[in-house]
C-alpha cells in the first residue's frame, strides 16, 4: 500500500506496507473499506482497507462440509478464478488441467461460474454455473458488467458476462436468474478412461452467441483450394492416421486430435462495454480452430536400452527441461511417446530445423546430432510400456500443448470471421449487428475480403455513438459506428494495443460530453433524448 502523495509505503497497512496474499493475475477492487482479490490458488478474499487484515475468504473449490463439495472426485486440481467487479461479482476459470477431467470428475462447482458475494461477510449469495466439467478450456475469462435492460414495461438491474463459448450470461443481480431462457442439451459422453462428462451442457438461443458454437467440415476455409485441402488432410490424414474428431463438446479421446473453437475465445478477459442508452453490448472476439491430442501416458516409466544411445545425452541437453525425462510432456509442453504415431521422421528433422509456435529452432545441431536425437526419440517412445502400479488406479493422461489448426500457408482453418467486433441487443437478446476486426493485409493485397484477425483488445463505447477497439494482429486501432458496426478510421500503433481504449477530456474537448441517465432509473430512461433514426430496430 503506497501512499499516493509521494509513493512511500504506508506502514500501518500489513508489515511496513506489504500484506502477503498469494498469487493473483487482476487488479483487486475496492469497495469502502474493502480490498477484494481474486486469487489463482482457488480463493476470493477481502482485506482491510487500512490494516491490510484479511476479513473474509470464500473458497471456490469447496472444502468438506461446505457447499458443493460433493460436486468433486479429487482435490488434486486448481484453477484461476476470474475477476470481480466492484458489487463483488466475480467470475472463474476451468479445472486444470485442461482437456484430461479423469482426476477431477464431477460438476465441478463453481468452476466456470458467476458468483455474487456479500460484502461484509463473503457468503454466496448466488451462483450459475455455464458449462460444467469443463475440459475444454471454456471458462468464463472477462469481468461482469452492470447493466440495465428492459423486460417487458421493467428496467431490470442485471448483469452480464461473456463466455469463450461466445454466449453472454444475462443474469438478474439479485437472484442470479437468467432474464432469457437458458437452455440445455444431452452432450456426448466422454472417450477417455476414467473420465466422466456431464451429461448435459449449455445451448443458448437468446442473448445470440455472438461465436460460432461448433468447428466443422462445413466450416473449413474456402481462401484457395490449397488451403482448403491442407486443412482436410490435417483432419483426416490421406495416409495411415487418426482422422480428428469434431462436434458440439465433443470429447477428447486418446491418440486422436479434436478440432473446435474456443480456446481463445469467443470472448477473452478484456471484456465488454456497455451503452446504456440504447441497452447495446459491445464484444470483441476470436473464432479459430484449435487441434489438440490426448495421449496415453505409461503408468510407470522405466529405464529402456534407449538410454544407452548416443542420442539420449543430446534429448538431456536439448529437450528435457521442457518434454520431461521420459518425453511425457507437460503444460503447454506436447508429449514425444509414440511420437510416431502423429509425425514422419521427414517432419520431425523439419521442426527441428525450423521450430514452431512455442518451440524454436534446435541450435547447435548438427546433421548427426540430429539423426541421433531422432534415433532415440523412435526407439525410446515406441519401447515404453505400462508397467501397473499398486499406487495408481486411474490412467495418466497427457496432451500435446495448444496447437491451432492452420492452413498451409499459416492462416486460420475456418472460414470468416477470424476476429469480430459485436453488437449485442440486450432488450431483445439478438445480435444487431458483427463487424470484422483486424486485417491481413497480405491477403488484401491478393484481393480477399477482410476477414478479421485474432485480437485482445477489448472495447470502448462512448456518448458520441462510436465503439473504439484495438489488440488486432496488424497492430491497429479502429473506431466503429456504433449503430451499423460501420468501420470509420483506423490508424497503426507502434505496439499491440492489447487493452480497452480510455476515452478522456483535453484541452476543454472531452468524447463523451452527455452522461448517461442514472442506473436504474427507468423515468431517466424514457426521458433519454430521442436516438438518430439509424437507431431505429
Amino acid at each position: 500500500m503506497l501512499d499516493p502523495r509521494n509513493g512511500k509505503p504506508i506502514t500501518s497497512f500489513g508489515k511496513q506496507g506489504r500484506a502477503r496474499t498469494g498469487h493473483f493475475r487482476v487488479a483487486p477492487a475496492v469497495h469502502n473499506t474493502l480490498i477484494l482479490l481474486s486469487g489463482c490458488e482457488c480463493d476470493a478474499f477481502t482485506l482491510d482497507l487500512e490494516m491490510g487484515q484479511e476479513r473474509w475468504r470464500f473458497h471456490t473449490r469447496s472444502r468438506t462440509g461446505e457447499y458443493g463439495h460433493e460436486s468433486w472426485s479429487q482435490r488434486l486440481e486448481w484453477y484461476c478464478t476470474g475477476q470481480f467487479s466492484v458489487y463483488f461479482y466475480l467470475t472463474t476459470g476451468l479445472p486444470k488441467p485442461n482437456f484430461i477431467g479423469n482426476s477431477h470428475r464431477g460438476n465441478n462447482l463453481f468452476s466456470n461460474c458467476v458468483i455474487a458475494l456479500d460484502e461484509t461477510s463473503g457468503k454466496r449469495l448466488w451462483h450459475f454455473q455455464e458449462i460444467s466439467h469443463d475440459i475444454w478450456d471454456l471458462d468464463l475469462p472477462a469481468t461482469p458488467v452492470l447493466v440495465s435492460v428492459h423486460r417487458g414495461n421493467e428496467l431490470v438491474d442485471a448483469l452480464a458476462t461473456v463466455s469463450k463459448m461466445g454466449n453472454t450470461l444475462l443474469l438478474d443481480r439479485t437472484s442470479g436468474q437468467p432474464l432469457f431462457p437458458f437452455q440445455r442439451k444431452k452432450a456426448p459422453v466422454s472417450k477417455l478412461n476414467g473420465e466422466e462428462t456431464a451429461p448435459y451442457q449449455p445451448a443458448l438461443q437468446r442473448p445470440q452467441p455472438f461465436a460460432r458454437p461448433l468447428f466443422g467440415k462445413d466450416q473449413i476455409t474456402r481462401l484457395s483450394p490449397e488451403a482448403h485441402q491442407a486443412v482436410l488432410d490435417q483432419l483426416h490424414p490421406p495416409e495411415a492416421g487418426a482422422s480428428a474428431n469434431m462436434g458440439w463438446f465433443e470429447p477428447f479421446e486418446a491418440g486422436k486430435p479434436t478440432a473446435f473453437f474456443g480456446i481463445h475465445g469467443g470472448a477473452e478477459w478484456s471484456g465488454t462495454a456497455f451503452d446504456p442508452y440504447t441497452g447495446f453490448l459491445y464484444v470483441t472476439s476470436n473464432e479459430l480452430s484449435w487441434f489438440p491430442t490426448v495421449s496415453r501416458l505409461p503408468l510407470k516409466f522405466t529405464e529402456t536400452a534407449a538410454h544407452s544411445l548416443p542420442g539420449r545425452k543430446i534429448y538431456e541437453k536439448h529437450c528435457m527441461a521442457c518434454h520431461g525425462h521420459s518425453g511425457e510432456g507437460g503444460g503447454v509442453y506436447p508429449p514425444l511417446i509414440r511420437i510416431e504415431q502423429r509425425m514422419s521422421r521427414k517432419d520431425m528433422q523439419s521442426l527441428l530445423s525450423t521450430g514452431r509456435n512455442l518451440m524454436p529452432a534446435a541450435s547447435g545441431l548438427d546433421d548427426a546430432m540430429t539423426h541421433s536425437l531422432l534415433d532415440y526419440l523412435l526407439f525410446e517412445t515406441s519401447v515404453q510400456k505400462e508397467t501397473p502400479s499398486p499406487k495408481t488406479t486411474a490412467p495418466r493422461y497427457t496432451y500435446n500443448g495448444y496447437p491451432k489448426l492452420l492452413d498451409h500457408e499459416g492462416y486460420p482453418s475456418c472460414q470468416p470471421p477470424r476476429g469480430a467486433l459485436n453488437c449485442l441487443d440486450l432488450n431483445r437478446g439478438i445480435l444487431r449487428w458483427q463487424a470484422p476486426l483486424g486485417e491481413y493485409e497480405i491477403l488484401t493485397q491478393r484481393g480477399y475480403s477482410i476477414t478479421g484477425t485474432e485480437n485482445f483488445g477489448g472495447t470502448t463505447v462512448t456518448a458520441g455513438v462510436l465503439v473504439f477497439a484495438a489488440g488486432t494482429r496488424d497492430l491497429k486501432i479502429r473506431a466503429f459506428d456504433a449503430a451499423t458496426g460501420e468501420e470509420l478510421w483506423s490508424h497503426r500503433l507502434p505496439f499491440g494495443g492489447y487493452a480497452p481504449p480510455t476515452t478522456y477530456e483535453a484541452m476543454g474537448k472531452n468524447t463523451s460530453s452527455s452522461q448517461p441517465p442514472e442506473e436504474g432509473n427507468l423515468e431517466a430512461q424514457k426521458a433519454m433524448p430521442t436516438l438518430p433514426s439509424r437507431w431505429i430496430p
